[in-house]
């Protein structure tokens, strides 16, 4: 072969690879335009991996890739995006990790690495799906922000390996997946910091002047849920583990839990909460399949694949927990579980703050109500000496009336009988209305005297039997019926003036009976119902007109009652360390329930011995 022809087949030789490298610049070159264009315009990091992994794919003409990414300050890689891949390795991968990989090298050291054949890659061939020789693949480090945040992973075709050319065009690739991924978690952290600040304005604007817990939980219950895109939120309060109420729900319904539940914790089996709780510590939870600190039946039973969960305290003082989960596995980044013990922060200070609203209103109140009994106790006294005294100077002239009205009788007897008639029938006006200033005078006295108390061992219970059958026979020709109930436990001897509480007892017996003109029902329960002794006396009668208070003096219902019968029972009632209040329905009638203390066990243990 002459030299003309050994240059002309070099030339042509020459041509062949120029245009080969031009052909496959120029495919590189749509593949990298292609890729570049689709990826710059997605907004989710998720979409960019995946336009990524089917363009590179169908262009290359290759079977098989996949994404792995990560934060360096976690060390730790989560499987993003793959194409090709064996199902069981990515079930392994999903319940048990990375195991013996590249990746990790590849993701913390940040240089490139090529497997050639299975020498350096222990997992292959199983990482791709039918596969049946080994083949090489490429690692190629995805970088964004100046830090290496994931690994793009390409298996060669069988039998070959990515020339020194391709691999670059790959680095070039994953270039421009980094700078797309970079731009997307920009605008991602804009719309998030934008979400945040409208959300911690609104949580501000709710919490910052409130002092109701409610409106505080509420708040941080959505913007909570808002901001971390979780499933569900749940606000727990209690200091105790095993003495907890459900505050607020927020999001998907709970398969469980409902609001102003109370919830034991460690009865449910939720170690992880209780730590948090009684350790003031913060836990995220990434997988609870994968996690030794989650009771796997609870999360299954609760639908909280993944979460974070957050004490509140403040104050030196624990109010509870805030529970933000996930019904899928999820990883929650570092500026999350910030953010979730920022909102955990902002609740527990508002709390705190409401608390102690709370406690300087109700000692305010206390205080306030002290005044108003010290103030009552002396208007009563002076009201009773007065009572006394007007009740005795009242009553010797109402005797000197009655008496001449007896006298006037006897001579009505012996005039005409027509004006005697008349004459009588004024007598009877003038005795009436003696008779009934008379008994309002005996009020007067009674109320002078109720301070006056003789204490002794007495059965309420059996105290309220003597009152029915005592008036049972007003009752009857009222066409009234009177029942008697036992209600909650057995009334033990409670220490009292027998006779002062047996005028409360015939004192509400009676006004029922009056109430029902027309014949009804009278109901008297007595019984020990949450720890105090209770007698209740419920009529079927009208009910009390609204917004009157008939324990105030001269306040009455009755066309001809004094206002004072009540007023006598409130001050008996309290004097003995009770309170009687009542509730009324118009026509379903009235309800008086007198509570009074029970004996303490050393007391009942002294009563018993004597």
């Amino acid at each position: 072969m002459g030299d003309d022809d050994k240059l002309r087949r070099s030339y042509e030789d020459r041509v062949r690879a120029l245009n080969h490298e031009i052909r496959q610049r120029e495919r590189e070159l749509v593949i990298l335009s292609q890729v570049a264009g689709r990826v710059h315009g997605a907004d989710e990091v998720q979409q960019i991996f995946d336009i990524a992994l089917d363009e590179i794919l169908n262009r290359m003409e290759l079977n098989a890739a996949w994404v792995f990414s990560g934060d360096q300050r976690e060390r730790k890689l989560y499987l993003a995006a793959s194409r090709g891949v064996s199902p069981a390795y990515l079930e392994e991968v999903r319940t048990q990790g990375l195991g013996e990989c590249l990746c990790p090298e590849v993701f913390w050291t940040g240089h490139r690495m090529q497997a050639r054949n299975t020498t350096q890659c222990p997992r292959m061939p199983d990482i791709v799906a039918g596969l049946k020789a080994p083949v090489a693949h490429a690692c190629i480090p995805l970088k964004f922000e100046g830090e290496t945040k994931g690994v793009l992973n390409v298996a060669a075709r069988p039998g070959e390996q990515f020339s020194e050319e391709e691999l670059r065009f790959l680095e070039t690739l994953g270039h421009q997946i980094g700078l797309a991924v970079e731009r997307a978690r920009h605008r991602e952290a804009e719309r998030r910091r934008d979400r945040e600040a409208r959300a911690m304005a609104a949580i501000n604007k709710a919490i910052g002047g409130s002092l109701d817990p409610a409106a505080i939980l509420k708040a941080v219950g959505e913007t909570a849920q808002s901001i971390l895109a979780a499933d569900r939120v749940v606000v727990l309060l209690g200091a105790d583990p095993r003495a907890l109420s459900v505050a607020r729900l927020a999001g998907f319904p709970h398969p469980e839990l409902v609001e102003g539940q109370a919830l034991d914790l460690v009865a449910a089996g939720s170690r992880l909460q209780v730590r948090a709780l009684e350790e003031h510590q913060v836990f995220s939870i990434d997988d609870w399949e994968k996690d030794a600190r989650v009771n796997p039946e609870l999360a299954r039973r609760w639908e909280a694949a993944s979460g974070i969960v957050a004490p509140l305290a403040a104050h030196d003082r624990t109010f509870g927990l805030l529970v933000i989960t996930n019904a899928k596995p999820r990883h929650w980044t570092v500026d999350q579980v910030d953010g979730a013990e920022a909102r955990a922060a902002q609740a527990s200070v508002a709390l705190g703050n409401a608390r102690l609203y709370e406690d300087a209103r109700t000692a305010y109140q206390d205080l306030k109500d002290a005044q108003q009994r010290i103030m009552g106790t002396e208007k009563m006294a002076v009201l009773g000496t007065f009572a006394s005294g007007l009740a005795h100077e009242v009553r010797n002239p109402l005797n000197s009336i009655a008496l001449q009205l007896s006298i006037l009788d006897r001579r009505i007897v012996r005039v005409d009988a027509a004006v005697g008639r008349e004459m009588g029938e004024l007598t009877k006006i003038i005795r009436e209305e003696v008779q009934r200033l008379d008994g309002l005078v005996g009020d007067f006295l009674l109320f002078s005297r109720t301070d006056r108390l003789q204490y002794r061992a007495a059965d309420l219970a059996a105290l309220a039997d003597e009152v029915i059958q005592l008036l049972g026979p007003e009752a009857a020709g009222a066409g009234i019926t009177l029942r008697r109930l036992a209600i909650g436990g057995r009334l033990p001897s409670l220490q009292m003036d027998a006779e002062k509480m047996k005028q409360v007892v015939i004192n509400l017996v009676r006004n029922a009976i009056e109430a029902m003109p027309d014949g009804g029902e009278v109901t008297v329960e007595s019984g020990a119902v949450d720890g105090q002794a209770r007698l209740v006396v419920r009529d079927t009668g009208p009910g009390l007109p609204e917004g009157v208070d008939v324990f105030q003096l001269f306040v009455t219902t009755k066309p001809k009652g004094t206002g004072l019968g009540l007023s006598i029972v409130q001050q008996i009632v309290l004097q003995h360390g009770g309170e009687i209040t009542t509730a009324s329905e118009a026509g379903k009638g009235t309800v008086f329930t007198v509570s009074m203390p029970l004996p303490g066990p050393r007391e009942q243990k002294e009563e018993v011995r004597a």
